[in-house]
């Protein structure tokens, strides 16, 4: 149970770093990344990379390294489309 709760978080997490993009929503991502690397023991899979004798890579492991890129990569994308005045690109000061 407490598996699915926090493989839904993490993928809720990064839904909303999609809609609301910014730092915040990364250390979300983040947080529930690292979380999702406490818990996934039992669903692990293979090793891929043995790194000590009782710690290794695992196919499950490989989870939160894509979905922390997207979530980084919409708050790159929302940072520049905003211009040094806080206005997004493109956006008149007054609308006539």
């Amino acid at each position: 149970m407490v598996i699915a709760v926090v493989l839904s978080a993490l993928v809720a997490a990064t839904v909303l770093s999609l809609l609301r993009p910014g730092a915040l929503a990364v250390l979300v991502v983040a947080a529930a990344g690292v979380a999702w690397w406490l818990v996934n023991g039992p669903v692990e899979g293979a090793v891929l990379l043995v790194v000590t004798r009782t710690n290794g890579l695992t196919v499950a492991d490989l989870l939160v390294p894509p979905l922390l890129a997207v979530a980084v990569a919409a708050a790159v994308v929302d940072r520049r489309s905003h211009d040094r005045g806080g206005r997004r690109r493109g956006v008149p000061l007054t609308r006539r």
